[in-house]
């Protein structure tokens, strides 16, 4: 299945330069909280339904297509049980229809204040590295204590801040600080 409706808020996210944004989209009594990472290869979409315990992941492929089929099975039948729509229900469950709705409710245009912070991240990722580390204070240049940037640390920075910031940090073997604490952060920049 195509999503053109991430096709306008695509190159709305171009020509702003922003990678990733965030949305919300109601379906009946339902509310979801949805994060696209258009700077990843593929594109991500994350789509959490909140006062509920389950998220969808969703890959996005060339042309913004997606495949249909909700894994794990637990998620669809979490979703299917949200909406009412029960193997018993009239109203059967159906996952095209399911997508096509969502389709037609997807923003247009971006704006920076729908940039994901790191907390929206690691609300859908809390196997990141010390996730209750999510504020970042800084780099660290691993090449003057001889060491290289971890694996762990090139993905936290990858689903953190992006995979430009990801890249940047393994070419450079730059490893990104965080910390707990709120009040030690500092905004992101990228180094000389």
């Amino acid at each position: 299945m195509q999503l053109t409706g991430l096709q306008p808020l695509y190159r709305s996210m171009r020509q702003q330069d922003i990678g990733r944004i965030k949305f919300r989209y109601k379906l009946n009594h339902l509310v979801f909280e949805c994060l696209f990472f258009a700077d990843t290869e593929p594109f991500e979409l994350v789509i959490g339904c909140l006062a509920h315990n389950f998220v969808i992941f969703v890959e996005v492929r060339r042309g913004f297509e997606i495949s249909t089929y909700i894994e794990p099975r637990e998620t669809f039948f979490a979703l299917r049980n949200a909406l009412f729509q029960g193997q018993n229900s009239a109203n059967r469950f159906d996952v095209v229809a399911f997508f096509a709705e969502f389709n037609q409710h997807i923003p247009t245009h971006a704006a920076p204040d729908q940039i994901p912070s790191a907390d929206d991240v690691v609300r859908y990722y809390p196997e990141i590295e010390d996730s209750r580390k999510r504020f970042f204070c800084g780099w660290l240049d691993n090449s003057k204590q001889g060491n290289q940037v971890s694996v762990t640390n090139l993905e936290k920075t990858r689903r953190l801040l992006g995979q430009r910031a990801r890249d940047f940090a393994q070419r450079r073997n730059q490893s990104t600080r965080w910390t707990h604490e709120q009040s030690k952060a500092i905004a992101f920049f990228m180094p000389e």
